[in-house]
């Protein structure tokens, strides 16, 4: 068994297919969407996704990682195959209208791209939602010191920039063996070791599916 996995790997690297991890089987079935619709990962089964948090009072980078998920959606928006999610980490702030209002106020928009919190906002949803993401994707996140969040309200989170990507078989994709995320900006990228800009390995997957690999 581990020779086979052994040579599929190795086959993989010749074709310059990204590496797969865990397959996605479920999500916590807490997401709502920007008009506190349900959304379940089933329902873009198939799809290869492309997925990363934000919030909406992030006063670092967040917004600029929903910059580049849109160019994304600019480049592959149009193709049937392609989706884009943007999950809250901060639900119990994000209430969908919120959401809503800050997806408008800052262009995003589109049928392939979701924006997704927690039903009912609480606590013990965003918690529920946290762990998830860490144990699904590896993205942690920590909350700043109370004391912290009191001198700037805005400034409540600690986390990654980053995205990942889920194929059209559920399994995560990877740039590296040893890289688990894309950074959407990240001086690194003037250097040549570091993993390629996320938008040519979408093309990449998007081509495994339509050739129905």
């Amino acid at each position: 068994m581990w020779f086979n996995y052994y040579l599929k790997v190795k086959q993989d690297l010749i074709k310059g297919r990204l590496p797969k991890k865990q397959s996605v089987e479920k999500d916590p079935g807490l997401f709502v969407d920007v008009n506190g619709k349900e959304r379940r990962l089933e329902e873009v089964k198939g799809k290869v996704i492309v997925l990363s948090y934000l919030y909406t009072t992030c006063p670092r980078g967040c917004a600029g990682v929903a910059d580049a998920m849109k160019r994304l959606q600019d480049e592959f928006g149009s193709d049937p195959r392609f989706q884009l999610i943007s999950v809250s980490l901060y639900p119990e702030h994000d209430r969908p209208e919120l959401l809503k209002s800050w997806t408008e106020t800052k262009g995003f928009k589109g049928e392939n791209w979701w924006f997704l919190t927690t039903k009912n906002g609480t606590e013990a949803e965003g918690n529920e939602v946290r762990k998830w993401m860490m144990n699904t994707f590896k993205i942690s996140v920590q909350r700043k010191p109370e004391e912290q969040v009191r001198e700037n309200p805005a400034d409540v989170w600690d986390h990654s920039l980053v995205m990942v990507m889920i194929d059209h078989h559920g399994s995560v994709r990877t740039p590296t063996d040893n890289d688990y995320f894309w950074h959407p900006f990240h001086a690194a990228f003037d250097d040549s070791w570091y993993p390629r800009p996320i938008g040519e390995d979408v093309k990449k997957v998007l081509e495994e599916a339509a050739r129905g690999e």
